[in-house]
């Protein structure tokens, strides 16, 4: 199962901040610890209020669930078209976490990665206006999202595999999936029919 990684929870803490006493943020939403809200009820199992307080690690503790919990499943919805690496995980869960969704920026799973990564430079506005922070937090997220993942690539072997079991699709659904995780399709697909012959 994919997970989220130190990249992304540092990232997140960096741009959002930590504050221990709920305030308003720049639309007027009560926000709390790591940017946590009232969309996180599920999460947090309170309301955010004027006056309230938490501790630190409370504030950790319902940051990393709301990413794993929360913004990481809709990252991985879009995993069977892209298989997203390590680094591309990160990136968009920060992301998903500032914007709510990847659905638009993926236009519901169609774009290539080079889209996505363009297209995050978009999201730098609240309420209609551009903030830097929101640039910087935006550059930052692209430039993890565009960093090959150490090891993140599997062997041809095992991608085919995978093909057998079903997991990749077939004829040009297949193609596609593979060309756009980076594989290249005529190199699988002979280790497959290899495999397929034994």
């Amino acid at each position: 199962m994919k997970k989220i990684s130190d990249k992304c929870l540092n990232l997140v803490k960096k741009y959002e901040g930590c504050r221990l006493t709920a305030y308003r943020d720049e639309v007027g939403v009560w926000t709390i610890g790591y940017g946590i809200t009232n969309s996180d009820k599920s999460i947090t199992g309170k309301s955010i209020h004027k006056g309230m307080k938490i501790s630190k690690d409370t504030a950790e503790k319902w940051l990393r669930e709301s990413l794993t919990k929360k913004y990481l499943p809709l990252v991985l919805k879009y995993d069977k078209q892209y298989n997203w690496n390590q680094n591309e995980i990160d990136a968009l869960v920060s992301f998903c976490y500032n914007i709510g969704s990847i659905k638009q920026l993926t236009a519901n799973g169609t774009r290539s990665r080079a889209t996505i990564a363009a297209k995050m430079m978009q999201y730098n506005k609240a309420g209609g206006r551009v903030y830097r922070g929101l640039t910087r937090r935006r550059t930052e997220e692209k430039d993890l999202f565009l960093t090959p993942a150490k090891n993140s690539k599997k062997s041809n072997g095992t991608i085919a595999k995978e093909v057998i079991a079903g997991k990749w699709g077939s004829g040009e659904t297949r193609k596609k999936k593979l060309k756009a995780a980076g594989y290249d399709y005529n190199a699988v697909q002979k280790v497959v029919n290899k495999l397929c012959k034994k």
